[in-house]
């Protein structure tokens, strides 16, 4: 079971997850209480897609969401305070509102990162 579930992903990544995303975790604070990074920013593959207006409905918490990141990996830890950076054409660090881990029963499969507004 474990051998599908491994094969399964790499298929999944190969070709459902065109995009790649930037992330830098674990920030730490300056003298004036503003976030910093230190250290390179980790590529994982990612499929992104963009929030449409049928998406952002009074039931459905995505008023402030304008990309929703898909990143399957089954060791990533990600924080509403972690920076991540959108691929082209977008290119730009945008503020993570909502973090998700989906899960099968052989543990995490994938990190739902729902980003906001630039």
């Amino acid at each position: 079971m474990a051998l599908q579930s491994q094969q399964f992903m790499t298929d999944l990544k190969v070709n459902m997850m065109t995009d790649t995303v930037d992330i830098r975790v674990t920030p730490s604070l300056n003298s004036y209480g503003e976030r910093s990074f230190t250290g390179g920013a980790t590529t994982y593959s990612a499929y992104v897609r963009r929030v449409e207006q049928a998406d952002r409905t009074a039931d459905v918490d995505l008023q402030n969401v304008d990309y929703i990141c898909y990143i399957p990996d089954a060791s990533l830890t990600l924080d509403v305070d972690d920076e991540l950076t959108l691929p082209a054409p977008i290119s730009a660090t945008r503020p993570i509102v909502k973090v998700a881990t989906r899960k099968d029963p052989l543990g995490q499969v994938c990190i739902v990162a729902y980003v906001g507004k630039g």
